[in-house]
């Protein structure tokens, strides 16, 4: 890619490469933060959302989820060629619809995220048999020297569990299917609502080692009473669970941002997932705060931001957990540890 001289260069790789050197941010993280801002032009039958493993101008391959079909986006891929209004910037590796699937695994076998059982019976017996249906389906997908005892972690996107009581007795079902496999991996909560100390005590005792992942996009979602999220982040941290949060970059300005997150990342022990802000279709474009023209240089002023806010504490970001992250190779100007898938 690097051999093309100016005259083969698109204005917009030019541009973006200009704004990669003010914001001292490599050019393969440019160009995957602004793949999953603008989306895909098209790409024939894979669907309105599209799964791309790409290789940047580096070895290491990444992968990303993105709208496609967005008529003012300026990637599109020819064979396996990612282009930026008909320049050539990485290799795509592998294209897919990202279907809805019932869970899969992540960090090179050593993570899996599931949905929760939806099914609801009074003893829990299928909700513990469809887990561990669905873990011995995952364990076929593992690498060849591992098993399903050397997953770490667990992690049900629930997005809203009704409340906390069928949040924890869903998660107890989990752990209990989880031990019949001989699994002792941390399992972890994507959702607000599991916020009271109550709730902290019976995770500790049903569910640990456990994870409580905050959705910071809606904050009010849960028992009020428990206050805000900062302090259910501590509660969680001093009840012995490792604390985390969810939240979308692009939905407010830089400094309610910052407002917002600086007193989440002093309560919080596991690198959140920070997305960016996707729009499927160019209508719902006016959910971005910044405007199409500014949006890269809106969300590489944000990774800086994010970069000071999280300074304080030793966390780094860890790549396979986010497919639409502001992060993939480096952070801060040092190089990340993989897995990045």
């Amino acid at each position: 890619m690097s051999s093309l001289d100016a005259q083969e260069t698109s204005a917009t790789v030019h541009q973006w490469r200009h704004l990669a050197n003010r914001h001292q941010v490599g050019w393969g993280e440019t160009l995957l933060i602004a793949l999953n801002i603008h989306g895909l032009r098209s790409h024939g039958d894979a669907g309105d959302t599209i799964r791309l493993k790409v290789r940047p101008p580096d070895t290491e391959v990444f992968q990303v989820v993105v709208p496609a079909g967005r008529d003012t986006s300026p990637f599109t891929v020819d064979d396996t060629e990612l282009r930026v209004d008909g320049t050539p910037v990485a290799e795509v590796v592998d294209v897919r619809a990202d279907n809805a699937v019932s869970g899969y695994l992540r960090a090179g076998g050593r993570a899996a995220t599931v949905h929760p059982y939806a099914g609801g019976d009074e003893t829990g017996t299928g909700a513990q048999e469809a887990y561990s249906r669905l873990l011995a389906d995952l364990a076929i997908s593992l690498p060849p020297d591992m098993t399903l005892s050397d997953v770490e972690e667990v992690t049900v996107s629930a997005g809203r569990y009704p409340n906390e009581d069928e949040a924890i007795a869903d998660l107890t079902n989990l752990r209990t299917a989880m031990s019949s496999l001989d699994m002792d991996a941390r399992i972890g909560v994507l959702s607000s609502v599991v916020r009271t100390e109550e709730a902290m005590n019976r995770l500790a005792d049903q569910v640990a080692p456990f994870t409580l992942f905050l959705d910071a996009d809606y904050p009010s979602h849960g028992t009020a009473e428990a206050g805000p999220l900062s302090q259910v982040l501590a509660a969680a941290r001093g009840r012995g669970h490792e604390t985390s949060f969810t939240y979308t970059v692009g939905n407010d300005p830089l400094d309610v941002m910052r407002e917002q997150l600086l007193p989440l990342a002093q309560y919080t022990t596991v690198w959140p997932s920070l997305y960016i802000l996707q729009t499927p279709t160019s209508d719902e474009d006016a959910a971005h705060i910044a405007q199409p023209a500014d949006r890269l240089d809106f969300f590489l002023q944000a990774r800086t931001m994010l970069e000071r806010i999280f300074a304080p504490t030793s966390l780094v970001p860890q790549p396979w957990r986010c497919y639409r992250g502001l992060w993939y190779r480096e952070y801060s100007g040092e190089p990340l540890p993989g897995p990045w898938i």
